[in-house]
């Protein structure tokens, strides 16, 4: 089958950009990058033109992601492959292909209702990157941007979408049951990095995202960038701990989209040759991530009150 292999981009619609530029300079340390329109800029994190798109649509949500393709010929085939499994296909203008700086790309609808663009030709940038604050780097290269979590109103579907149509493969599932009610998560890889996507089974969510990922070279990174935000105000919704399922050492801030970032180090990586799917049935961390126990208890007392 063939496969997608990284997480190139992801574009949010903004309703403050110039507080996205803030946050990613100042505590992310990324570089902005003027757009080709003054509606229009770019994170950047590496030596890719850029990893994040900035549009002030006010959506204040996830408004696409782009998954590479290594060459063209895969992606043909993936393409094809979505076709066959029943989802609508467009072929993307060659306007829209140099406005993400790709050779080419395809576009599609995930179940999560994200648009879903598949690409080949990777935005190089020649010019150095250059940190909007001292950093040592962020761990990308073919593993991508990092990783997201959607929520889905269907976890089969996702998993049908990702696993059976796009080349992913199960890292592992989390379920967690309690009296009426219960949280139903799935982590993805299309390459080493855990997972570059997951599911959050959930109806009504109020935003398709529920966060995105960058993983840091160094630990000493994700401590300063957590300590950058309790000095600027900025809200941290789960504080620092290490993820059972990734071993991923990280602590979650707000954006100004009104979801979360992950910044995190060390996350754990996959050999497709020996790895076995893994079942959780808790979200608490190996330590740390105090709020996620909390989270899940609150969940619990509310469907119990629900009576569902």
């Amino acid at each position: 089958m063939a496969s997608v292999s990284q997480l190139g981009y992801i574009g949010i619609g903004a309703s403050d950009v110039k507080a996205w530029h803030d946050l990613a300079t100042h505590v992310l340390g990324m570089q902005v990058i003027p757009g080709d329109e003054r509606s229009t800029s770019y994170l950047r994190m590496d030596e890719y033109h850029h990893r994040v798109e900035l549009r002030p649509s006010g959506s204040d949500d996830l408004d696409f992601a782009g998954w590479e393709a290594p060459d063209q010929a895969t992606l043909h085939r993936v393409a094809q492959q979505l076709e066959d499994g029943g989802v609508k296909v467009t072929a993307g203008t060659r306007d829209e292909a140099d406005g993400r700086r790709v050779i080419d790309l395809i576009h599609c609808v995930d179940p999560s209702g994200v648009r879903t663009e598949i690409f080949c030709g990777r935005p190089i940038n020649s010019k150095p990157f250059h940190a909007g604050r001292p950093i040592s780097g962020f761990k990308t290269g073919e593993m991508g941007l990092g990783h997201m979590v959607l929520c889905t109103p269907s976890l089969e579907e996702s998993l049908r979408f990702y696993r059976d149509l796009l080349g992913f493969r199960v890292s592992d599932f989390t379920e967690v049951r309690f009296p009426g009610g219960g949280l139903r998560l799935a982590f993805l890889h299309c390459n080493p990095r855990h997972h570059s996507v997951a599911f959050l089974e959930t109806k009504g969510a109020p935003k398709r995202i529920n966060h995105f990922m960058l993983e840091c070279n160094s630990l000493l990174d994700v401590g300063i960038g957590r300590d950058l935000c309790m000095q600027r105000g900025v809200p941290i919704g789960i504080d620092l701990g290490c993820h059972m399922n990734d071993r991923m050492v990280s602590f979650y801030l707000a954006n100004p989209s009104g979801f979360a970032v992950e910044y995190g180090w060390g996350g754990r990586m996959i050999d497709d040759s020996v790895w076995q799917a893994e079942h959780y049935d808790t979200v608490e961390s190996i330590w740390g991530h105090p709020e996620l126990k909390a989270m899940v208890a609150n969940m619990a007392a509310r469907a119990a009150g629900s009576g569902q």
